[in-house]
């Protein structure tokens, strides 16, 4: 036996009796665990396992879960579950579970058979609000321009600008008296210059019977404004 090959026995016999190294031991998922990191619809991932917080509802049982739980992250809003049965609700029926997130037809593609709103009825409404708004601009217009203002407003609410038109091209009427006040009553335009008392020298209305201060009789210059009054009924 050559001397390079019992080299090589003596090395091959240190390393069986070297001891193999330590491999490092990696925490073991328990079972309800290992598919809970990911959920899954129709095949893709749509949420991940993050930590619970004791005291959320169940998505599907509506009582508080533990610690011990799952709550996973779907676009961007918790979903709380407790570990076995509702956990394995959800993962059976994810789409009906995670449609109560967001309005009907909005999450996930959930109800997306059922018809949206029609252009239609988008026309109907559009048509109504501008009735409104043209409506309450007729019935501005109308009592500005001294007319009907609940005629004008239907028919701006009829008619939109069509009929916020045709009033705007009607010249103004001249306003009348409210229905049971008197035909010709008026603010007097001029403003009489007061007069003096002749005995106490006290400033008054030129219209007074009789100085308020001294009693002196006076005669009056100017008639009073509820003289006036009186004259017109």
């Amino acid at each position: 036996m050559t001397r390079e090959i019992q080299i090589e026995i003596v090395l091959a016999l240190l390393m069986l009796a070297s001891p193999a190294p330590a491999q490092e031991k990696l925490p073991k998922l328990s079972e309800p665990d290992q598919g809970a990191q990911v959920l899954l619809l129709d095949g893709a991932p749509v949420g991940r396992a993050i930590a619970p917080h004791a005291g959320e509802i169940c998505m599907i049982c509506s009582n508080p879960i533990s610690g011990n739980d799952f709550t996973y992250l779907v676009q961007g809003q918790r979903v709380p579950v407790h570990r076995n049965v509702c956990d394995g609700r959800l993962r059976a029926s994810p789409r009906e579970v995670l449609a109560g997130l967001r309005p009907r037809g909005a999450f996930l593609g959930a109800e997306t058979g059922k018809p949206g709103l029609s252009k239609g009825w988008f026309a109907f409404g559009a048509y109504i609000l501008l009735g409104l708004v043209f409506g309450a601009l007729c019935a501005q217009r109308a009592l500005l321009a001294g007319r009907n203002s609940v005629s004008w407003f239907l028919a701006g609410l009829a008619f939109n600008v069509a009929g916020y038109g045709v009033l705007r091209s009607l010249s103004p009427r001249a306003f009348g008296p409210p229905a049971g006040i008197p035909a010709g009553l008026g603010k007097i335009a001029d403003t009489y210059s007061p007069a003096t008392c002749p005995k106490c020298s006290l400033t008054i209305h030129p219209s007074a019977l009789s100085c308020p201060a001294c009693g002196v009789a006076l005669k009056p210059g100017a008639v009073s404004e509820v003289a006036l009054t009186m004259r017109a009924h």
